[in-house]
């Protein structure tokens, strides 16, 4: 389905066998519909029209998903910034990476260090 997508050509499961669309035929036939400028949320709109653009809305499916956030890259490069100080600034990748991993093990309380 990906080169499909690519290629701009491929058949839809929703159709009869003699009913194939290409990708640039969804495309032409997208560009003339008339979306109501306020519409409710994009994924709805493709939930709603996977049957008349198949391709179209598995794109949009497949792209929109794709989280705008970085909160959790963000608390990452936060965490790691407060392990490696000027006091800390020799540190092994590798010791970093562990002490990450202690970190997040006891925030997540898989890992007891209480004794």
């Amino acid at each position: 389905m990906n080169a499909d997508l690519r290629e701009g050509s491929g058949t839809s499961t929703d159709r009869g066998a003699n009913d194939v669309l290409s990708g640039r035929d969804e495309l032409a036939r997208c560009k003339t519909m008339q979306v109501p400028v306020k519409h409710s949320s994009p994924m709805i709109f493709w939930r709603e029209n996977a049957s008349e653009f198949p391709l179209l809305s598995e794109v949009a499916r497949r792209v929109l998903c794709i989280s705008a956030r970085s909160a959790q890259s963000e608390r990452v490069f936060s965490s790691v910034g407060r392990t490696i100080t000027d006091a800390r600034a020799r540190l092994s990748p590798s010791t970093v990476e562990a002490t990450e991993i202690v970190r997040w093990g006891c925030r997540a309380k898989l890992i007891n260090l209480d004794y």
